[in-house]
């Protein structure tokens, strides 16, 4: 049995009503559900490498800090997650402190993976942005 939090976690008839309320007023529409967010959830978890950041926006307008742990700290529910960002460059070890440092790009893994589970997303810069809710919000999104 698998004990840890999945994306209905802290799912209940208040955040609910909170949700549906805020979704209405906005005139947002679904663009992402639980088995979508659970299959995300789980593919980050089984990484035994590098793991990427991620931050949120909630539709209540709130924008998480990074970060990186996959397991409790996510934003639970999702049903809240208006986005999702992932970085997609890892740090490479560094060669000396006066070079420049260098990126490994996961960009084509990690978009293969978001996009065989079917999220509308979008990869700008160092950020893929997975949508919960459209219309797409550009929040916060870097530059092209």
């Amino acid at each position: 049995m698998n004990e840890l939090p999945g994306p209905g976690a802290r799912q209940n008839d208040k955040n609910r009503k909170t949700i549906q309320t805020t979704v209405a007023a906005r005139n947002l529409a679904g663009a992402a559900n639980n088995t979508k967010w659970n299959e995300l959830i789980t593919h980050m978890r089984q990484r035994s490498e590098w793991v990427p950041s991620y931050r949120s926006k909630c539709i209540t307008g709130h924008i998480s800090g990074w970060d990186v742990e996959w397991f409790y700290h996510l934003p639970f529910p999702f049903a809240y997650v208006e986005w999702l960002d992932i970085g997609v460059w890892q740090e490479a070890p560094s060669l000396g402190v006066l070079l420049p440092r260098t990126y490994i790009d996961h960009t084509d893994e990690i978009s293969q993976v978001v996009s065989q589970i079917g999220f509308e997303f979008e990869v700008k810069a160092d950020v893929l942005r997975i949508w919960g809710y459209l219309p797409k919000s550009y929040d916060d999104f870097p530059p092209a």
